[in-house]
């Protein structure tokens, strides 16, 4: 589980640089891997589920500073409680949007990573695998 949560990581994080880059040279690319040499070209439901999913996440963070105080997570189970909420919000404004189907499986592939980065960070899990 480990060494998927790592191999995820670094494919994410590649991604991400390659959407700044391709930002920077006047294109746009959509996951999953569709380009185009428009970097205004991102779908509205899309740019919608990333605002409203950052969103969650800082009400949830939130809510947990007010009400529990600071509890320590690790940065992968931020990622996984981001990708969390940008499935389950992001299926949600797909539905008020009647986008097609095939884009709830972007949702779909999000909800399953969000699950595998959140294992992955939990303590009892790290201590088990961690190397001696």
């Amino acid at each position: 589980m480990r060494f998927l949560a790592k191999l995820i990581i670094i494919l994410l994080t590649l991604f991400a640089f390659t959407l700044i880059i391709g930002f920077i040279f006047n294109f746009s690319i959509v996951f999953p891997f569709t380009i185009t040499n428009d970097v205004t070209d991102v779908p509205e439901h899309r740019l919608q589920a990333v605002r409203l999913a950052t969103s969650a996440t800082f009400a949830y963070f939130g809510t947990r500073f007010i009400f529990f105080q600071t509890q320590k997570l690790y940065p992968i189970q931020f990622l996984g409680i981001f990708l969390f909420f940008l499935a389950t919000i992001g299926s949600i404004v797909f539905y008020k949007y009647q986008v097609s189907l095939s884009e709830y499986a972007v949702s779909i592939f999000w909800l399953i990573i969000s699950i595998v980065l959140y294992q992955a960070g939990k303590p009892e899990f790290r201590n088990y695998f961690r190397r001696k």
